[in-house]
């Protein structure tokens, strides 16, 4: 363990012994500031911080928003500064690793962690993830007859999907993880034949789009509620998961110098109870917590989940370099 790690630690220890909900609330309310970095859009982060304030009002929740990479370097850009400025934040598993590893999550076991399944929550109580992106190959209903659709990896090397299959560019975490799963050697020359059959576009939302326009016949490595949020408006696609299922889950956590502590500590709380988790499925996102399913059932059904390594994420820019010269021809 780290001295950033064990100073946290430590001041996590101190700050909580002997100290009962009531006394949390009474101290937050006295802090009367919440700051939340959030890589959810606006109306989400909003959705969030505003269901917070109806419970405690007065608490003035706040939110900054961003994606992940730029939270991130918000976050290292003011450390360095000497600012203290967030209180909770919330990003993918990548960068959530990085926060915990330069001890900038304080340890904190909310009562309501017992609710979230490992692998969706840190040992130590760093942080715990609130809503999880599920992989899946979605397709084009049109273009793929019921006998077509594929149903494993292997599948997705026959003829038919030459050149039909779309992905995201910048997909190493999920590069990382299928390698690791499959075994290295076997995952690195499953990788190059699919390469074989895929092209890469820019983001996984454009991507189930495209496979929505008939642009491809099928996309690999965007989210299950990415397609399913296409289908009521009628566009011609569905998915179905390939296990193992790269589970891109989002680590939420206290500062270790969160200028807000007890205020913190509540909003990690409800952001991780049933109340706060179900604000979470209201958004359209898979819930982490076991009691809080999403409302359509086979968004976690039959599924085997698989988390980034930390070998994976210690060793990013190898995992993407790979991924880049397999994919690329980089």
């Amino acid at each position: 363990m780290g001295a950033g790690l064990l100073g946290a630690l430590l001041l996590t220890i101190v700050s909580v012994v002997g100290v009962g909900a009531a006394e949390v609330r009474e101290r937050a309310e006295a802090e009367g500031k919440l700051m939340f970095y959030a890589t959810f859009n606006a109306a989400d982060s909003k959705a969030l911080t505003d269901a917070f304030k109806q419970l405690y009002p007065k608490i003035d929740a706040t939110f900054y928003r961003s994606t992940d990479a730029a939270l991130m370097e918000r976050i290292l850009t003011e450390s360095r500064a000497g600012q203290n400025l967030w209180d909770v934040a919330v990003l993918t598993s990548f960068y959530g690793h990085n926060l915990k590893k330069r001890g900038m999550f304080a340890l904190y076991e909310s009562p309501e962690r017992k609710y979230f399944r490992p692998g969706y929550k840190d040992d130590q109580g760093a942080w715990t993830s609130i809503y999880t992106n599920y992989a899946a190959f979605g397709y084009n209903t049109r273009a793929v007859t019921k006998a077509s659709v594929p149903k494993s990896y292997n599948d997705l090397l026959k003829p038919e999907w030459k050149g039909n299959i779309g992905m995201d560019s910048k997909a190493y975490e999920w590069f990382g993880t299928m390698l690791k799963a499959m075994g290295e050697e076997k995952g690195l020359a499953y990788m190059r034949e699919l390469a074989k059959q895929t092209q890469l576009r820019a983001g996984r939302t454009l991507l189930a789009q495209l496979v929505a326009a008939g642009e491809f016949k099928g996309g690999l490595t965007a989210y299950s509620q990415t397609f399913e949020v296409l289908k009521p408006a009628g566009a011609p696609v569905d998915w179905i998961y390939l296990n193992p299922v790269f589970a891109n889950i989002h680590p939420t956590g206290i500062s270790a110098k969160a200028p807000h502590p007890n205020a913190a500590r509540l909003f990690m709380d409800f952001v991780l109870s049933k109340r706060g988790q179900e604000v979470i499925r209201g958004m359209n996102r898979i819930p982490d917590r076991v009691d809080t399913p999403p409302e359509q059932a086979r968004l976690i059904e039959g599924i085997k989940p698989v988390f980034a390594p930390t070998e994976v994420l210690e060793d990013f820019q190898r995992y993407g370099k790979i991924f880049e010269e397999i994919f690329s021809g980089r």
